[in-house]
């Protein structure tokens, strides 16, 4: 536990030293990197991630069942960029962000069923951090540290609506994705010798989820993945950075597996009146029983996030006058821990929406700033802001023959 520490405390403070110019959040140096895991545009501007939400202009979800609510063929993306600044006890950094985290597509077929295909982003790593110089015996040298990649799913849905109060839904979501990581020491005078490893991720698991209209505009939504292995393919290299595209000095590899928490969510909406929607909703992922490599982290525990916001809709109304408008807040605890304690983020959210003349689609935008960390607790804090923009085209699927 001692050693997990030391690697921890020296990736946290050589990532505060002298930033690179691609960097992703400092706690990402940490276990699974920074989580991408989110509903569409319109749920991030309400702060929650949609599990109770049938939104019938979006095909990105989290819950399956919501996907038996759409009757047009969708094709929904979702992008977003921001800055981040990290800060510790002497030092401040300050870096950029842009992803897009959510892209699906969705047909709905005979018998009110609807079928989906699409990229879900889960977590990604994205830096590089360079020390300062030091001097050994007069030589000058600077150890370099750097990891790429990202976790994904692919998920293949299905669902449809059961009489009128409820939605069912369920999909096959293939895991895939690398994480890259490399350290170099060396200098003008020096040998410089650099190690890759390199970890690629290979599985599948499920999502299972339904969306009750139990009375009114009330509606109950849950869903939940199991707990699932990851087949993992771990290669090792040591190269001589002074002769590029050389076979590296040392090449293995070895396979392995992974072991991921069961993933539950669950939420509730309510529209009052044809103007107001309340909603809520929470997330639990218990990494305890984590089976796998911990990339640093002291310990891991207890993922969560639970999250709560309002939305106002005109009606009637022409232009721009359309426009709705959304608020919320939503409070994450992450999964490692750092400094011994909890790694918590609390984010506002803003947003609003615009629906196409027609009724087929939707242009989603939201604003959102994140509280991460805490320095007194933490070691370390950082304080980000994003813009979120979200597209939803929608068309019927099957035409008439004009004779």
């Amino acid at each position: 536990m001692r050693c997990g520490k030391d690697i921890a405390a020296l990736l946290l403070s050589v990532a505060l030293a002298t930033p690179a110019a691609a960097q992703e959040s400092v706690f990402s140096l940490q276990f699974l990197g920074v989580s991408e895991e989110s509903g569409d545009a319109r749920a991030r501007g309400l702060g929650v991630l949609g599990v109770a939400i049938d939104d019938p202009h979006t095909a990105i979800t989290l819950n399956p069942a919501a996907l038996g609510s759409l009757h047009l063929m969708t094709l929904s993306g979702m992008g977003l960029g921001g800055r981040r600044t990290s800060r510790g006890d002497a030092l401040e950094v300050r870096h950029s962000q842009m992803r897009f985290p959510q892209e699906r597509l969705a047909l709905p077929l005979a018998g009110k069923i609807v079928v989906s295909l699409g990229y879900l982003g889960l977590r990604n790593f994205d830096s590089t951090f360079e020390s300062s110089l030091r001097q050994v015996t007069g030589l000058t040298y600077s150890r370099t540290f750097q990891r790429r990649g990202t976790l994904y799913q692919v998920p293949v849905a299905v669902a449809r609506p059961v009489g009128s109060r409820l939605l069912v839904g369920a999909s096959l979501d293939f895991l895939l994705g690398t994480v890259d990581e490399s350290w170099a020491a060396g200098g003008d005078s020096l040998l410089v010798l650099r190690t890759r490893r390199r970890d690629g991720f290979s599985g599948r698991t499920m999502t299972l989820g339904l969306i009750a209209r139990p009375l009114g505009g009330l509606r109950l939504g849950s869903s939940w993945n199991p707990s699932f292995g990851l087949d993992r393919t771990t290669r090792t290299t040591l190269e001589d950075t002074r002769v590029p595209g050389a076979k590296p000095l040392r090449d293995g590899s070895v396979k392995g597996t992974a072991s991921l928490p069961a993933t539950w969510r669950a939420g509730a909406a309510l529209d009052i009146g044809p103007h107001w929607l309340l909603c809520a909703d929470f997330l639990r992922r218990d990494w305890g029983k984590y089976e796998g490599r911990s990339y640093g982290a002291e310990s891991v525990g207890l993922e969560s996030r639970v999250g709560g916001g309002v939305e106002w809709r005109p009606k009637g109304t022409a232009g721009l006058l359309r426009l709705a408008y959304r608020a919320g807040m939503s409070r994450t605890t992450w999964p490692q821990r750092l400094g011994g304690n909890p790694l918590r983020e609390t984010t506002l959210h803003l947003g609003s929406g615009l629906e196409f003349p027609d009724g087929h689609g939707r242009v989603d935008a939201g604003f959102e700033y994140a509280w991460i960390g805490d320095r007194a607790r933490n070691g370390f804090e950082e304080r980000s802001w994003r813009f979120v923009v979200g597209l939803s085209a929608q068309e019927r699927w099957k035409r008439k023959s004009p004779r």
